[in-house]
């Protein structure tokens, strides 16, 4: 059995191995096309395969790219979708792929979207929580002077500038809110995950300081009339003070130490990518 990173001239015959393992994919084989391009980091890894004989027979799909930290750009690792062939399971093909694509010290990776049943595994491969709380509110009242196309019309630094570069076409909603202490740069995702509202999530915070300390003022500006909640993973405003905090179904997990919790967003993931339901 051979463990190795794909190489481009696999591209397709990875894609079409997933289309055939998911066909109940929402996205359909443009979807896995879309999810192992590389888009984010030119040379960046895709997916972690095994093969037997030659044969593949399973794939461990990832996103790579840099994030910028105080400490200068790292890269980061979103795993996706992984799925090993019935013949060859039991054999702990499944745990050889993760620790594969999780091998290298200077690369922090993180499982953002994990099934319940795969908690398991999860826990034996080393991941820790990044985060298992979600802050939420609702509007009480008027909100802030911003502008919805920050790109052209903000005053956005030059990393502000470029995550939303990166992400203008995913169908996101970005922010850039005027708070008493500054501008504030959001991106949200939404939506409908409850019955009775939209959930307007934040997938990304240019400043965090500042959406912890003017989170209510931040979400009555970006809700509407209508029901909604808007809702913030707790790492990404530290010390906000929420009238309700709830625990994530299934919580975020990371393994590395390049990236602190904190500099752990949902951007340059499969959740931005394809447009998923966080829990």
């Amino acid at each position: 059995m051979d463990v190795t990173f794909a190489t481009p001239d696999q591209r397709h015959e990875i894609e079409e191995f997933m289309h055939a393992a998911f066909p109940r994919a929402k996205w359909g084989r443009d979807g896995w096309t879309r999810l192992l391009a590389s888009r984010w980091l030119e040379g960046g890894e895709f997916a972690v395969q095994a093969r037997d004989g030659g044969a593949l027979v399973g794939v461990m799909g990832m996103n790579d790219s840099l994030r910028h930290t105080a400490r200068g750009w790292q890269r980061y690792r979103n795993l996706t979708s992984w799925y090993v062939l019935k013949s060859h399971r039991g054999l702990g093909l499944g745990e050889t792929l993760m620790h594969n694509a999780m091998a290298d010290p200077e690369v922090t990776s993180t499982n953002l979207t994990s099934a319940k049943a795969a908690l398991p595994l999860v826990d034996r491969i080393g991941f820790r929580v990044l985060d298992d709380t979600r802050f939420v509110w609702r509007r009480e009242g008027s909100g802030l002077a911003h502008t919805r196309d920050p790109l052209a019309d903000g005053t956005l630094g030059a990393v502000d500038a470029r995550v939303l570069r990166d992400h203008a076409d995913m169908g996101l909603a970005p922010f850039q809110i005027e708070t008493p202490d500054g501008p504030c740069t959001l991106v949200l995702s939404v939506k409908q995950k409850s019955d009775d509202h939209v959930t307007h999530e934040v997938v990304y915070a240019g400043q965090p300081d500042l959406l912890a300390r003017h989170a209510q003022a931040i979400a009555d500006t970006v809700l509407p009339d209508t029901p909604a909640v808007f809702s913030v993973d707790s790492r990404l405003a530290p010390g906000a003070q929420p009238p309700v905090a709830e625990p994530i179904a299934v919580p975020r997990f990371y393994k590395g130490t390049t990236l602190a919790p904190a500099e752990i967003d949902h951007m340059y993931s499969e959740v931005v990518l394809m447009g998923m339901k966080l829990y």
